[in-house]
């Protein structure tokens, strides 16, 4: 079955169809011991989570490492609400510290009060293809060494859909230092168009043959990013004094905008979802995202 196969529990919901992995979920808190702990509204912190040279020893005695690789299974196939969260924390696998095992106990409590949770498919009438695209510009300059060129790196985090459902996503640091807000929200519109646009040329091939409706066939797909500047660099087809430095690889799919089979528009940062795999939100600001990423919304 697919849920023995996959360890995806596929269930009928009164809304539509509940893809989720309570029994993974519950394997997380059991192997951290935290089966009777309080709840946490959100999975990080708004402070960045850095390296934390000289801090404090871990107490627990836990694998940090097979924890937060069960983490990112889970991020990775139905809970992309903890995508960011996770990504933190496994970038100090090889040396965790008691700073990095908190952030890894503050998932843990998050999921404890949401383990029967997962993607929500409803039914659509048409099967739209979007996608969201944002970045976090030079986030962690107060909370890794200066001297360590890290701190200026900006974190992009992107997301796709398919008929509303989230079908890939990602939250990751960025190679490059990126010198303005601009340049570090088009790199992370590029990154995410390299997945788009083949996914795009998967649909329309098999729209054909499993006869549904789909906008692909005859508008182009959207991509929502809520940075003015760089939505006016994707859409102008020419460099100018602020954006030549930017590498050439970042602009490739600007030939797809040109034959608008891509479509980018700006969107309000309150209604940017790809602004939750990017940081860590007030609770406030995190709930309206997930539900709205996850299909909570009634």
């Amino acid at each position: 079955t697919v849920e023995a196969f996959l360890g995806v529990e596929v269930i009928e919901h009164k809304d539509g169809v509940l893809a989720r992995q309570s029994g993974l979920t519950k394997r997380i808190i059991a192997a951290v011991g935290m089966e009777k702990a309080n709840s946490c509204q959100t999975p990080a912190s708004t402070i960045g989570l850095g390296a934390d040279v000289g801090g404090a020893p871990r107490k627990e005695s836990w694998s940090y490492p097979s924890v937060v690789g069960m983490l990112l299974y889970l991020a990775g196939n139905t809970r992309p609400d903890i995508a960011f969260a996770v990504h933190q924390c496994a970038r100090f696998s090889h040396r965790p510290l008691k700073v990095h095992e908190d952030a890894v106990k503050r998932i843990v409590r998050y999921l404890v009060g949401t383990v029967e949770k997962g993607l929500i498919f409803r039914p659509q009438d048409e099967i739209v293809l979007e996608a969201f695209a944002d970045a976090d510009f030079a986030g962690l300059w107060n909370s890794e060494d200066p001297q360590d060129p890290t701190c200026v790196k900006s974190r992009t985090g992107y997301l796709i859909r398919l008929g509303k459902v989230p079908v890939v996503w990602k939250s990751k640091l960025q190679t490059l230092i990126a010198v303005s807000t601009m340049e570090a929200e088009y790199v992370a519109l590029s990154m995410c168009m390299r997945e788009l646009i083949p996914l795009r040329r998967v649909l329309k091939e098999i729209q054909g043959v499993l006869n549904f409706k789909s906008s692909v066939s005859s508008a182009a797909c959207t991509l929502f990013e809520d940075n003015q500047g760089a939505v006016t660099l994707a859409n102008v087809p020419r460099m100018t004094p602020r954006s030549k430095h930017i590498a050439i690889p970042y602009h490739f799919f600007r030939e797809h905008v040109k034959k608008k089979e891509v479509e980018v528009k700006h969107i309000s940062t309150d209604d940017q979802l790809a602004d939750l795999l990017t940081k860590g939100l007030v609770e406030v600001k995190f709930k309206n995202l997930r539900d709205k990423l996850m299909g909570w919304c009634e």
